[in-house]
């Protein structure tokens, strides 16, 4: 299953359904380069100067090649999820005590590359990330958001989490129903969520290739209810693409086993 938003793709951070995506001391959890303790002792507020001859800044998003880890972090004070990350992925992470106190970090629940899975813990505490590299060793250094980055990186996690929610109430509802269960059909679905959170005009935009089941699947939509009202700023409508299962991909029983 896979979510997009009119004019734009909504990146899926959950596990695909139906085989696709459908949302006052320094620490260092490492010894660490006397370079980059260097570079965090000067400013941990401001990123590394570009003419520093020590150090390589990387501002890429590519985790392409990156290894992934299993990490299953709960929503936590921000030192002990960043301890409990560098132990998980064996990376560097240099923070100050005073940055990260009173901070909670968000859940990083699945398999991600350290990258990703500290931008997930950051989400929503003020806080970015930046890529410092000394030689052969190299590290994350964090750095408070600019207001207007904040609030940005704020509407984006709001988004990625309704996604997220979106997409379980539905696959839910599916699964509810042999008939919709099935996963051996395929099919684009087009709806809204009203302020109350209730899916409302529901429409079949690819056909299952059986009428009964095309006009049970927007019969189901129309049932769902999210449990929140949408964010302010979500566009919509929303669309669902349904593909078939694929042998040892998500299926029913997986959301049956979720509390």
């Amino acid at each position: 299953m896979a979510l997009f938003r009119a004019r734009g793709v909504l990146t899926c951070q959950r596990p695909a359904r139906w085989g696709l995506c459908g949302l006052a001391a320094w620490t260092s959890i490492f010894p660490v380069h006397a370079a980059l303790a260097a570079l965090a002792a000067d400013d941990i507020g401001s990123p590394p100067p570009p003419d520093d001859p020590r150090v390589t800044l990387s501002s890429s998003s590519s985790s392409s090649a990156e290894p992934r880890f299993d990490f299953d972090l709960a929503a936590q004070p921000l030192a002990s999820a960043l301890n409990r990350f560098a132990d998980v992925s064996g990376r560097a992470a240099l923070f100050s005590s005073t940055l990260v106190a009173g901070r909670t970090a968000s859940p990083a629940q699945g398999q991600f590359t350290p990258r990703e899975a500290l931008q997930r813990l950051l989400e929503g505490t003020g806080l970015a990330m930046q890529e410092v590299s000394a030689g052969r060793v190299n590290a994350f250094v964090l750095k408070p958001l600019d207001a207007q980055a904040e609030a940005a990186a704020s509407a984006r996690a709001r988004l990625e989490s309704y996604d997220g929610q979106v997409q379980a109430r539905v696959w839910d509802a599916l699964c509810a129903d042999p008939r919709t269960a099935q996963g051996n059909y395929r099919s684009l679905l087009r709806f809204r969520v009203d302020p109350a959170g209730r899916v409302h005009r529901a429409q079949l935009l690819g056909s299952t290739g059986d009428s009964r089941r095309d006009a049970l699947l927007v019969a189901t939509l129309e049932r769902v209810r999210i449990g929140r009202p949408p964010p302010p700023d979500m566009k919509q409508p929303l669309a669902m693409l349904i593909l078939p299962a694929q042998a040892g991909g998500p299926s029913c029983e997986d959301a049956a086993a979720r509390p």
